[in-house]
């Protein structure tokens, strides 16, 4: 069996004057969103987190991976940024089999989209009712697999379990 947390990064600063988007870091807000995300999956911590390389990303993985005080390997993935949820799928796919949970912080439209996209047919309707206006920042959501290995991930064998929006 597979767990998946997908979660989108923390509330982010405007982009400055000829600030590239993929370069906002996190509000004060976004690292106490983050502090939050690391306690909602303390309780069944990841083994990995994969995650985009863009700045706010990277800094929600970092503060959730502080919060957790475990050694949790950190792969920062730049095709993330933005990434539709074929690429999504095909990241998940690539992941070494011995990693059961894992935590992929991403980037909306994408993100939600996978997640609809993902969610079989036992798959809790109130939480895919949640994601209709796409995950807030900091939002995240619980999948489960009876699989393997990760390349057999699809839609028949995976469920949406819960969502979550910050401070709950």
């Amino acid at each position: 069996m597979k767990r998946i947390y997908l979660a989108r990064h923390a509330t982010t600063h405007h982009a400055k004057k000829e600030q590239q988007d993929r370069d906002r870091p996190l509000t004060t807000k976004g690292r106490e969103e983050a502090c939050w995300l690391g306690q909602k999956i303390k309780e069944v911590p990841p083994s990995i987190i994969v995650s985009s390389s863009a700045v706010r990303a990277r800094e929600t993985s970092e503060i959730i991976q502080k919060t957790l005080g475990t050694e949790i390997e950190l792969n920062l993935i730049p095709e993330l940024y933005l990434a539709s949820p074929q690429i999504i799928l095909r990241q998940l796919a690539e992941l070494t089999d011995t990693h059961d949970t894992i935590l992929l912080i991403g980037h909306n439209p994408g993100l939600s989209q996978f997640l609809f996209d993902i969610s079989g047919p036992n798959s809790d309707r109130t939480a895919l009712q949640r994601i209709y206006g796409g995950l807030p920042p900091a939002g995240f959501g619980i999948l489960n697999s009876n699989i393997e290995n990760w390349v057999e991930l699809t839609k028949s064998n995976t469920e949406l379990e819960r969502i979550y929006y910050p401070e709950e």
